[in-house]
């Protein structure tokens, strides 16, 4: 028999709902048993190394991951990294899943660490469970799973640093948004092309500005009075312009300057698909129009 102590009647409930989960297929090798209080006991009747293996190992593993790992995540946040905001801590958490969802994509390209996460929970069970033990869930977290709650801490720091460039992005979005907002449009309309890596400026009358034109563009002192840097190839001349329209032609909407310029822009910004512009050429010229 193997003996679990819980702190809480419904960690233990939920350990003893994932084990029976896993006992339909295993019948009569194992049977799980929960006193209704905080102890779960595994009677193993087949192969113990099987038994361990096939269904108390994963259960274990599913439970940890299911209801002690958010936890574990947010007292790293707090206790580790000492953000105490609870906002910030459900943004950072969020943040730290996008890493953890993606373990296994980045174990394939060959990552910095030889196995997942899930991995270290394996083997951390594998070298402590046998039959015949009593343990406290609590020290088994404290005292074997060191490994993973490394991990876990790996993922949170990637997470902040993300957090924190959000925040300076978001930051920069603000402050150009604010310049806008004191700025008189010098021009109605702009054409933007975009032929990654590169934009392409257009006046109204849809002819193509030179790299030193649009350099001719920037309001210098603009640039100088901002505290952030701000791109001079593209959003240093818009934001000089300030234009109250922007057609922008693209057939990359996610790229990330496309969306820096949807969030600055707003309203003032439509995005088209890269094949109408060379069609608006073609229509500008067949009947002598002027935009």
């Amino acid at each position: 028999m193997i003996e679990i102590h819980f702190d809480k009647a419904s960690e233990a409930e939920k350990l003893f709902w994932l084990l029976n989960e896993r006992k339909r297929d295993a019948c009569p090798l194992f049977h799980a048993a929960y006193d209704g209080n905080k102890i779960v006991a595994v009677y193993i009747y087949g192969d113990e190394k099987h038994v361990l293996e096939t269904y108390i190992i994963p259960a274990m593993t599913a439970f940890v991951q299911s209801v002690l790992e958010d936890r574990l995540l947010l007292s790293i946040i707090s206790g580790v990294f000492y953000f105490r905001d609870r906002e910030e801590q459900q943004q950072i958490l969020a943040l730290a899943h996008s890493f953890l969802d993606g373990e296994r994509r980045d174990y394939q390209k060959g990552a910095e660490f030889a196995a997942s996460r899930m991995a270290l929970l394996r083997e951390a069970c594998a070298s402590f469970l046998r039959d015949g033990l009593s343990f406290s869930f609590s020290s088994f977290v404290t005292f074997r799973l060191k490994p993973y709650i490394e991990r876990l801490e790996h993922y949170v720091g990637l997470a902040i640093d993300e957090y924190k460039l959000e925040q300076e992005y978001q930051t920069f979005v603000q402050m150009l948004r604010e310049c806008l907002v004191g700025r008189t449009p010098q021009w109605p309309r702009l054409y933007l092309v975009h032929d990654p890596p590169h934009f392409v400026f257009y006046d109204r009358h849809r002819r193509e500005l030179s790299a030193a034109e649009v350099k001719q563009l920037i309001d210098r002192h603009l640039v100088v009075s901002q505290p952030m840097y701000i791109d001079s190839s593209v959003l240093a001349p818009l934001v000089s312009l300030a234009p109250a329209e922007i057609e922008l032609y693209t057939d990359h909407p996610d790229d990330g300057m496309v969306q820096t310029l949807q969030n600055v822009f707003q309203e003032r910004l439509r995005l088209r698909r890269r094949a109408d512009f060379s069609r608006l050429f073609v229509a500008s010229a067949g009947n002598g129009e002027e935009s």
